[in-house]
């Protein structure tokens, strides 16, 4: 009350000292100086103009206008606003993976679809590949016969030997192509793990939020996410492993390493990561 009185009384003294100003003015500003006396005028001190001032209409009332968040208060909305945008981001992820996947069998369902749709694709290639090594150990028991016998021309041996350098590498081409279809079966499986591990998780969030759950079921979804996220890990353990050995191939180029390289980097990063979600 005493600090009000104050205010209303140095207000006046302002008003009688400034009447010209005062009515040329839309505002005036108050503060608390550093002795915790009020000080006015059409502007606020740049000293205190982050510790909280009043705005007062000139002959009405006046807003309190709150200071400044300290370098604390900042990191704090700092940390809240990060942690609301991650639920956000989590909200919409979730929202997304629900939209493909209403249950579990959906998610396995789909899997078997495109492992089937791969397995349609590798069986002709394979096929291929047989048909090529046949042709080869054929060009090669020809070629044999033929550079020794003088009824076959140096022209039909040469051209029995660049057709068997053209099977080889066909041959690397389609088992290339092959190995591609079967790797794609690999990452099928993983990233149909990684959704089931996401829509068990989401189910089981649903449920700590539902008070009425069984802690037996909630603790049956649980073993579930640990198992498949087991698999997903063993699963990528293994197969860079492998991408790691053809990497190492001494055979390769050097491009054929890079490309290696390449797809052992993505792999980590879309599997890896994704599964950690």
């Amino acid at each position: 009350m005493k600090l009000c009185n104050k205010f209303i009384l140095f207000s006046i003294s302002l008003l009688i000292v400034f009447p010209v100003q005062a009515k040329n003015e839309s505002f005036l500003y108050c503060w608390l100086n550093d002795d915790e006396v009020r000080e006015c005028g059409n502007y606020v001190s740049p000293l205190y103009s982050q510790n909280g001032f009043w705005k007062c209409r000139r002959g009405g009332e006046c807003e309190y206008i709150n200071p400044a968040p300290t370098a604390e208060e900042l990191a704090e909305i700092k940390v809240k606003k990060a942690e609301e945008r991650k639920q956000q981001e989590q909200q919409d992820s979730d929202e997304a993976l629900l939209a493909l996947f209403s249950r579990e069998l959906d998610v396995e369902n789909r899997r078997i679809a495109l492992l089937q749709s791969i397995a349609g694709q590798i069986q002709p290639i394979q096929t291929i590949l047989e048909g090529l090594k046949g042709n080869l150990e054929d060009l090669k028991e020809s070629y044999e016969r033929s550079k020794d016998n003088q009824d076959v021309s140096d022209s039909q041996v040469n051209a029995i030997k660049r057709n068997i350098d053209s099977v080889k590498k066909r041959i690397v081409d389609t088992e290339d192509t092959l190995q591609n279809k079967l790797d794609e079966q690999t990452e099928i499986n993983v990233e149909y793990d990684v959704y089931l591990q996401r829509f068990l998780e989401i189910t089981l969030r649903r449920m700590r939020q539902n008070p009425s759950s069984s802690q037996g079921k909630m603790a049956i979804y649980q073993e579930k996410i640990d198992e498949v996220n087991l698999r997903i890990n063993n699963t990528l353990q293994e197969y860079i492993g492998i991408l790691q050995e053809r990497k190492n191939n001494p055979s390769l180029s050097e491009l054929q390493q890079t490309v290696i390289e390449d797809r052992i980097n993505k792999v980590l990063q879309r599997f890896q990561a994704a599964s950690h979600q």
